[in-house]
């Protein structure tokens, strides 16, 4: 009986510890260690970077637009890269808008004017 109520208190307590410190625990939204760049698939290609990862998802929406989000991974030695491109299909298949951005991994940094 008395072994029953440590355990449910040291049970209890670690439950307690582990609410009470995770009200301090916040990310910061300020950081990032994506940073824009202005270079292409392309030239990132003729730089020498090899693909390492890819992936592609879709969304249809209920006007019968396609989104679809391809995501590149590429990579030189300790340089990386992603690159995201962002498409809108119409039920046609015909593209309405397409805009992509390559980002350069980077150590953290903060986001804002003059940082």
């Amino acid at each position: 009986m008395v072994k029953k109520q440590l355990m449910f208190y040291k049970i209890l307590s670690l439950f307690l510890f582990l609410i009470l410190t995770s009200f301090n625990l916040q990310a910061d939204i300020n950081i990032d260690q994506w940073q824009d760049s202005k270079k292409t698939y392309k030239d990132l290609i003729d730089e020498g970077f090899e693909v390492k990862a890819y992936d592609t998802s879709s969304i249809e929406t209920q006007n019968g637009l396609i989104l679809m989000i391809f995501v590149t991974v590429l990579q030189k030695n300790k340089e990386v890269y992603e690159c995201q491109e962002y498409q809108t299909l119409d039920q046609n298949m015909l593209t309405l808008d397409l805009s992509f951005i390559c980002r350069e991994i980077v150590q953290p940094y903060e986001l804002g004017i003059g940082t």
